[in-house]
């Protein structure tokens, strides 16, 4: 028979032990990645939705419970912002891009236009590599960068983004890929295209003067999520006879990590590169004042 005073420090002893155990991540470690999978149907909808082992489901409250367990997990490793979590998010290749880019973003966090605060949870945002399960000389996972935009400095200008488009059919297969202004295709030559045109804008592998460089992909969401992979394989490197040569890393989606202000920013240098180019009475909605004579 235990007594009372045994019973007593029992007790004691299990919520040293709970307290000692913390918060835990998939794998029974709190440093552990986040698990995020994604399963699709035959056309291309959602399935499952799977976080940590546990089923959220496949609708709209799977999500609003996916943003609910990321800020619980946040909030209980008391990292308010989630600078040291990392998420690793597969999917089914025959998914539709819409629900990758979904889970991409709640999970990233969000600018508020309204309040003007950013609202972050996860810096580290990794897509899982459907090809590194059949070969070990590709990349496992491409990280999404997720950038954290303060006010627009006026007065400086950046290194631009490239820029790659993806538009779909209505069966979700590519309809056209483009890079900047340059229309590549619909095919794996199209893909080849896209690597040889990155591989153009670098230079050469490694080359330190465009290390800043970042491309933004902009795909359609009922794009196939398996041309999306192949765009982003397309832009950080290719295959070479000792591995794998690394192009661009900054890799980034649209409409995650945005706001109006940086896009209305963008807009605005493009506008002063078109009027460096052609002047300003050529270029809609520009007006400059008329030129002031200099003191004699």
């Amino acid at each position: 028979m235990v007594n009372l005073k045994s019973r007593t420090s029992i007790a004691v002893m299990l919520q040293l032990a709970l307290i000692g155990c913390g918060p835990e991540g998939p794998s029974g470690h709190s440093d552990d990645p986040l698990q995020l999978h994604l399963a699709a149907n035959d056309d291309g909808s959602l399935k499952q939705m799977t976080f940590n082992e546990q089923t959220l489901g496949n609708n709209d409250g799977s999500f609003e419970k996916l943003a609910t367990e990321i800020k619980q997990f946040v909030w209980k490793n008391g990292k308010a912002e989630g600078s040291d979590l990392q998420i690793d998010i597969s999917a089914d290749q025959r998914l539709r891009f819409e629900f990758v880019h979904r889970a991409a973003s709640l999970s990233a966090g969000r600018f508020d236009e309204k309040t003007a605060s950013w609202s972050k949870r996860i810096n580290d945002v990794r897509l899982i590599n459907p090809a590194a399960s059949q070969s070990t000389a590709v990349p496992h996972s491409f990280s999404i960068d997720v950038p954290f935009l303060p006010e627009p400095d006026y007065g400086m200008v950046g290194v631009p983004d490239v820029k790659v488009r993806l538009t779909a059919n209505d069966d979700g297969s590519l309809e056209m890929l483009t890079i900047g202004r340059r229309r590549l295709g619909n095919d794996n030559q199209a893909i080849d295209g896209l690597n040889h045109e990155i591989l153009k804008i670098i230079g050469e592998p490694g080359n330190p003067l465009v290390a800043d460089i970042e491309v933004e992909i902009d795909a359609d969401g009922v794009l196939r999520y398996q041309h999306v992979v192949e765009a982003i394989k397309a832009c950080n490197g290719r295959l070479g006879n000792n591995g794998w040569v690394t192009y661009i890393e900054k890799i980034k989606f649209a409409g995650i990590g945005s706001s109006r202000g940086q896009d209305e920013f963008l807009h605005e240098i493009d506008l002063s590169i078109d009027v460096l180019e052609t002047g300003p009475e050529k270029v809609p909605g520009i007006h400059l004042p008329p030129p002031v004579e200099p003191p004699k």
